[in-house]
């Protein structure tokens, strides 16, 4: 089974689980590797997968959503399955932990990290400010060539919503937001919301179908607002999806049998690309 794959096929809706928690651990530079859609690093000459590999299968797991929050990560477990030492999936997990996506528990070990409904309406907050601020510099500033690149990845996601490849949408819904974030001038602004939006997908509060990102092409008007260089249509349909998705909030999402560990890594499937 190969090792560069970043999938692991489990449907989304399985994996509501509710847990609060704070975290204290500062966020990691997203800037250095693009880990919405990683080139994933050579293996090495044993066939074992490298620290970069498990780190990068790892985070896009969770946020595909296909990790549930409260998931433990035993490092025995992930060693034995990777075949690498302890040592490395130690490594792997405090990087992750760094992300605010792992929290690391004295005596008890690694679990994906989860955000109360409270955090989570607290995070797009945040992420709507941010976002108003990117969308309004982006407009006076981008190119054709940048908005065939957008135009692209929007329909990339209509393509995984009619195929209800849910994994998929949720990643390329993210990556809208991110290479938005990356067209930013301001990079403090674009640093920000990188290490903002991959924390949403700790949020399980809401099925993905019922979500505007699947029942309407909002990221197309957005994009098409910016192209047409409306600042305040632009800033405005950004909100307005921003909303839509907080709504989708539920505090009383149904809770399902959580799957182990060892169930959602046998379940992953080699990358097509």
């Amino acid at each position: 089974m190969s090792f560069l794959a970043a999938n692991i096929a489990m449907r989304d809706e399985s994996m509501s689980l509710s847990f609060s928690h704070s975290s204290r651990d500062r966020p990691n530079s997203l800037l250095k590797v693009n880990l919405f859609m990683p080139a994933a690093p050579s293996p090495t000459p044993s066939n074992k997968p490298t620290e970069d590999v498990i780190y990068t299968e790892l985070y896009n797991s969770i946020l595909e959503r296909r990790l549930p929050p409260k998931t433990k990560l035993g490092e025995s477990l992930l060693a034995e399955y990777y075949g690498v030492s302890r040592t490395i999936i130690r490594q792997v997990l405090q990087r992750l932990a760094h992300d605010r996506l792992v929290k690391l528990e004295p005596n008890r070990g690694a679990f994906v990290s989860s955000l109360s409904l409270e955090e989570s309406k607290q995070l797009y907050e945040a992420w709507r400010l941010t976002e108003a601020a990117i969308v309004r510099e982006v407009t006076q500033t981008i190119t054709r060539k940048q908005i065939a690149a957008l135009k692209k990845l929007v329909a990339e996601e209509r393509q995984a919503c009619e195929a209800q490849d849910i994994p998929r949408l949720t990643l390329l819904s993210a990556h809208f937001h991110i290479q938005l974030a990356d067209l930013c001038r301001n990079r403090f602004l674009g640093k920000f919301l990188r290490e903002l939006v991959p924390q949403a997908s700790l949020a399980f509060f809401y099925e993905v179908r019922s979500m505007p990102i699947c029942t309407k092409d909002e990221h197309s008007e957005i994009l098409e607002c910016i192209a047409s260089g409306n600042e305040e249509a632009a800033v405005a349909a950004a909100m307005r999806h921003l909303d839509g998705i907080e709504k989708a909030l539920n505090s009383r999402a149904s809770l399902k049998k959580p799957t182990s560990l060892t169930d959602l890594l046998n379940t992953r499937i080699p990358s097509s690309s």
